[in-house]
C-alpha cells in the first residue's frame, strides 16, 4: 500500500515556495480577515444587533425625553445600553425557555 501512495504522489516532486506578498498583500489579507470576523459576528449577534437598533429607533417615538432621562440617565438613549439590555433579556429568555421545556 505505501508503494502505491509513493507512485501516486512522489515526495521529491512536492515543492513549497515562499511567497512574498508585500505591504499591499498584507493589507488585503488583513482586510479579508476583518471581513470574515465581521461576518462571523453578524451571524452570532445579528438578531440582537437588529433588535437593539429597532428599540433605539422606536424608543424616542414612544417615550418622552423625561422618561428616557429617568430610565437611562440622559435625554437620548445610548445604543450600548440598549445592546446590553437586549443581550441580557435574550439570555434570560433562552434560559427560561430551556428551564420550562425540561421535564420534571
Amino acid at each position: 500500500m505505501p508503494e502505491l501512495l509513493q507512485r501516486a504522489m512522489p515526495l521529491h516532486d512536492l515543492r513549497i515556495r515562499a511567497m512574498r506578498v508585500g505591504p499591499l498583500g498584507a493589507l488585503l489579507a488583513a482586510l479579508t480577515f476583518a471581513a470574515a470576523l465581521l461576518v462571523m459576528l453578524l451571524l452570532a449577534f445579528g438578531k440582537i444587533l437588529l433588535i437593539s437598533a429597532a428599540v433605539s429607533w422606536v424608543w424616542p417615538r414612544i417615550f418622552s425625553s423625561d422618561f428616557t432621562r429617568v430610565v437611562f440617565g440622559s435625554d437620548r438613549i445610548p445604543f450600548w445600553k440598549v445592546l446590553v439590555l437586549v443581550t441580557v433579556a435574550a439570555l434570560v429568555f433562552s434560559w427560561a425557555r430551556r428551564r420550562w421545556r425540561r421535564p420534571g
